[in-house]
């Protein structure tokens, strides 16, 4: 959840998401620890619990604590602990809706549609968008900030430029499902005294209005999400970029998933017993990279106890044995030394 979830999605350098003060003053450093948190024990939970992959996608519940509850508006006690809470609405649930995607996936004034429709193809879809062309001139910032139109509005202007059409056309739509989220993750109904128009189509003609809607959308595409979380996990485990030679074990993963149920623990086995994992080499001068940034190291160091503990285990259990049966011989030798000649049982 710490060190494979947060850089799945994006969130290894939250800390330096800071919101403007002066637009949301109930940003704090408290509420981005719990923003963050909630990712963790979301991700991890999903493993740890053995649940199907596709919660990731749109599940039916959140991970909170008191506070963070209210800050969703959610009904629980301020100083409750982290626990799961159904939310039966369809709002919430899901990776695009934790409120730190939301978050990073804002300007520090406004929400953006944009960053989080490109964020879902990205990191949720493995289906990233080009980078602008040379020259494309940005929304304009007095613009973007003006309080005459929706964002939605200004936007669709931007859009109306063709260089920017066709990226614009598969980034914003999913975006839009998400303007209900304020810049930091709180549910809205409305804009710059506008009401929220939370309905996108995508170019393949798919139409939906607001994030339960957006959840469905993406379910349809889970294969496409199985795929790209295969690749994202593989890479982890193996600690370098796959190359062409890594396809067979995404597609066997992708396969096994389908058969039970989309069971994140199958995906683990599927990785941990596959060749590439068990065959890794690294130099002997070099030690194995570090993806986590110093936290692997110690899990690593702890893994690496562990198995020196268990082969000394299983190399006194063998001594133990051998020298029980060597006694176990040595008796049966000298009591067939003290019997005498001739005798017989």
């Amino acid at each position: 959840g710490e060190n494979f979830g947060l850089q799945w999605l994006g969130l290894r350098n939250f800390g330096g998401v800071v919101p403007d003060a002066e637009v949301y003053p109930q940003y704090s450093e408290l509420l981005a620890g719990d923003l963050r948190e909630e990712a963790v024990q979301f991700v991890s939970g999903v493993f740890r619990e053995n649940r199907p992959l596709t919660d990731l996608l749109a599940a039916d519940y959140v991970v909170v604590n008191g506070r963070l509850a209210q800050h969703y508006g959610l009904s629980l006690p301020a100083d409750a602990d982290w626990q799961r809470v159904v939310v039966a609405d369809g709002r919430r649930g899901g990776a695009a809706t934790l409120g730190a995607v939301l978050t990073a996936a804002s300007y520090p004034r406004r929400t953006s549609p944009v960053l989080r429709g490109r964020w879902i193809l990205d990191e949720l879809l493995g289906t990233p968008v080009p980078p602008p062309p040379p020259g494309v001139p940005p929304l304009d910032q007095s613009v973007a900030e003006s309080g005459s139109q929706t964002l939605r509005q200004r936007l669709e202007l931007h859009r109306q430029k063709p260089e920017c059409a066709s990226c614009h056309d598969r980034m914003d739509p999913l975006g839009f499902g998400l303007e209900n989220f304020d810049g930091i993750g709180r549910w809205r109904e409305s804009d710059a005294g506008l009401s929220i128009d939370a309905a996108g189509r995508l170019p393949s003609g798919e139409q939906f209005a607001g994030p339960a809607e957006l959840k469905a959308v993406l379910l349809g595409r889970k294969d496409d999400f199985l795929n790209h979380f295969s690749r994202k996990m593989l890479g982890f485990a193996l600690g370098r970029e796959l190359n062409k030679f890594d396809a067979c074990v995404v597609e066997s993963s992708v396969k096994k998933l389908q058969e039970n149920g989309f069971q994140s623990q199958i995906l683990i086995e599927e990785i941990a017993c596959s060749y590439p994992f068990r065959n890794r080499y690294y130099k002997k001068s070099d030690p194995p990279p570090d993806p986590a940034g110093g936290r692997g190291s110690r899990l690593m160091q702890a893994l690496q106890r562990f198995s020196e503990k268990a082969a000394e285990a299983q190399k006194k259990a063998a001594e133990e044995k051998a020298a029980a049966e060597k006694a176990a011989l040595d008796q049966a030798a000298a009591e067939k030394a003290a019997e005498p000649a001739g005798s017989e049982k």
